[in-house]
């Protein structure tokens, strides 16, 4: 009896926001936190947007999870956009450089990583806004489109 009812619940936490909107909105968290230049958050990000807006959260998790070579792939992209926005010159990335930085000050050598994440996360935040956007109505009339055929 207590396995049917813990599959219930569970089946019930997978259907939850199936409607295009929230297929569409879910989708389109999964791929933009998938892609957050800070690693190591976006699953706690992703279950507290589930929460407050009672969107698919297996569903953006599978998407982030999915896409997350990308998240690595783009980290440089975001630093470069950030350090465009604001002027500061930009961080060479060489294994080499890196090394040597961090053998010489270490302290030093960490204030400038997080420098060029706060400056990817910024960079990320300019990007956001017009992509999801667009990627959320594209979701959506998608999902209408498909959800509709099944019925």
């Amino acid at each position: 009896m207590r396995k049917i009812l813990f599959l219930e619940k569970f089946k019930g936490f997978l259907k939850q926001g199936a409607t295009p909107k929230a297929l569409a909105a879910s989708s389109t968290i999964g791929l933009l936190l998938g892609v957050f230049p800070v690693l190591g958050v976006t699953t706690l990000m992703m279950g507290a947007i589930s929460v407050r807006w009672r969107l698919n959260l297996p569903l953006m998790l599978l998407v982030s999870y999915l896409i997350y070579p990308l998240q690595i792939f783009l980290l440089i992209p975001f630093v470069r956009v950030g350090e465009w926005l604001t002027g500061i010159t930009p961080a060479n990335f060489s294994l080499d450089t890196m090394a040597d930085a961090f053998a010489k000050n270490f302290t030093a050598a960490l204030v400038d990583l997080g420098t060029s994440n706060l400056v990817a996360v910024l960079g990320w935040c300019l990007l956001v806004m017009p992509i999801g956007g667009l990627l959320y109505i594209i979701l959506m009339q998608s999902f209408r489109f498909i959800l509709s055929r099944r019925q």
